[in-house]
């Protein structure tokens, strides 16, 4: 158990910015964990659909993200008019929940609402695989997705993208000017 480790962790939302990186995260715990659990806490921060290692979250974890890029790859292959097939991956068990979201979402007309809702159902399904073990592994294997949601989310923010924005005009003007020069 990880009391300690998770009561100091702070509470993170979607929409709000995060308090830390993933790997400050991993850092983090790295001096709580064991390093079989490091390594899956990387795989979930780093949105690995698979390790070496597993455990039961990790577990069911894996395969709803499978079943999710599955349920993915069958929506934009029928909007395209092209067969899924190619792109499907096995996965255990089934989760209807997941094909509901991903058609829902799909049902969308704006592609940020479509990834909104696609990184809303990670988030429940994380915080859904937890189940009583709120102060174990599944918490902090459920908080490094999470946090994995957050900073992408915070990475596609306006003042960040505005950030981004000046930077490459400004790179882009810098090299212009010194091929002028030359």
């Amino acid at each position: 158990m990880f009391y300690a480790l998770i009561a100091s962790l702070p509470h993170i939302q979607i929409d709000r910015d995060p308090p830390f990186s993933s790997k400050e995260y991993l850092n983090i715990c790295s001096d709580h964990v064991s390093d079989s659990q490091l390594l899956l806490l990387n795989a979930l921060v780093n949105n690995e659909t698979s390790c070496e290692i597993k455990s039961f979250y990790t577990n069911q974890w894996f395969n709803a993200e499978i079943q999710l890029k599955n349920a993915i790859s069958k929506q934009r292959a029928q909007n395209r008019g092209i067969d899924a097939k190619p792109f499907i991956h096995d996965h255990a068990n089934f989760i209807g929940f997941i094909e509901t979201k991903v058609q829902e979402a799909f049902n969308t007309d704006n592609p940020f609402d479509l990834e909104k809702l696609l990184d809303q159902t990670r988030w429940d399904l994380a915080e859904e695989f937890i189940g009583a073990d709120n102060y174990g592994f599944s918490k902090l294997a459920a908080y490094a997705i999470q946090l994995r949601i957050v900073n992408q989310w915070y990475d596609r923010s306006n003042e960040k993208g505005q950030t981004n924005l000046e930077d490459t005009i400004t790179k882009n003007t810098e090299s212009d000017s010194a091929v002028v020069k030359l």
